[in-house]
């Protein structure tokens, strides 16, 4: 994970001198909250669309039983393969493959072997950094980036990805804000997130 928040702090540096906006979904922000907390003025705003962040949660036994979640996903992976794999996901992510409502005319995005390499990099690696990510739950609260907590419409309010949005939601006092579609709302309903990106931007 610190790779990788240093991978983004460096990218922006590079860019601008000026605090940016961030949308992070799922693992992008759990990637996006530790930038707040440990490089703040790169940030202006961070949309956490459900951050996969088991330090969120309020009790130990949910960490526990996610975090297991997520080595036993590595491990159905190295066993069974992609597609196997994929589908518990899914499961766990809150999301319905057969039953997903989405918007017309998407262009489709198949699972060629650059798609495949990225699920094996992610699966095998950024599970594990999940897993083991370090988050400063206490700095998060008092971090001066403007964090909006955010959630799919829907995506099963009992789902682990869901639990944390509300936990980060009411971590810094906030309100949670809802975008169309579920975990991936981001692919399924593009113009409708986008429209919802912008309406939570200042200006």
């Amino acid at each position: 994970m610190a790779d990788h928040v240093d991978d983004v702090h460096r990218l922006l540096s590079a860019m601008t001198d000026q605090p940016v906006h961030m949308l992070g979904c799922s693992f992008g922000a759990a990637i996006g909250l530790r930038l707040a907390v440990e490089h703040p003025g790169r940030l202006a705003t961070l949309i956490a669309h459900e951050p996969v962040v088991p330090s969120l949660l309020p009790t130990a036994a949910e960490r526990v039983r996610h975090v297991r979640e997520l080595k036993e996903l590595q491990d159905l992976y190295r066993e069974r393969g992609l597609a196997d794999a994929v589908v518990k996901i899914a499961e766990v992510l809150g999301i319905d493959p057969a039953a997903q409502d989405t918007e017309p005319g998407l262009t489709p995005f198949p699972l060629d072997d650059r798609r495949r390499a990225g699920f094996d990099f992610f699966i095998r690696n950024d599970f594990t950094a999940i897993v083991r990510d370090t988050l400063d739950i206490a700095a998060l609260r008092d971090t001066p980036v403007r964090v909006v907590p955010a959630f799919g419409r829907t995506t099963p309010r009992h789902v682990f990805d869901y639990r944390c949005a509300r936990e980060l939601a009411a971590l810094l006092g906030v309100e949670a804000r809802e975008f169309p579609g579920g975990h991936n709302g981001n692919t399924t309903h593009p113009r409708a997130y986008a429209a919802r990106v912008r309406e939570l931007l200042p200006g």
